[in-house]
């Protein structure tokens, strides 16, 4: 009845005691269980980055669709090309990013 009320640290911690009896000191378990909780915050963060990432694409999908049909009207058949090349071009990145080359070749000056 107890065990409902541990936190998910303390079950973990719990688990590895049992499964490790007298084969790991309990500053090893400690160890243990900080890497677990490092590997668990960087696991969520990746997850939150990931979510705001999906956001912000599909605010831009939804834009650029409502651009198209601004500029074309009713998407038809007959507009289908002219739609996904104006979605298209709109979801292209066109942040300064600097590619490969131009840092090789920064690189290459500095020497």
């Amino acid at each position: 009845m107890m065990s409902m009320f541990k936190s998910r640290k303390d079950k973990l911690k719990g688990v590895l005691e049992y499964k490790f009896e007298g084969k790991l000191s309990e500053k090893e378990i400690d160890d243990i269980l900080v890497v677990f909780d490092v590997y668990e915050t960087d696991n969520l963060r990746t997850i939150d980055k990931l979510k705001r990432q999906k956001v912000y694409d599909t605010k831009r999908i939804s834009g650029a669709i409502k651009m198209t049909i601004n500029a074309h009207g009713p998407i038809t058949k007959e507009l289908i090309g002219s739609a996904t090349k104006r979605i298209y071009g709109s979801l292209l990145d066109n942040t300064n990013k600097e590619c490969f080359i131009i840092r090789l070749i920064k690189k290459i000056w500095r020497k």
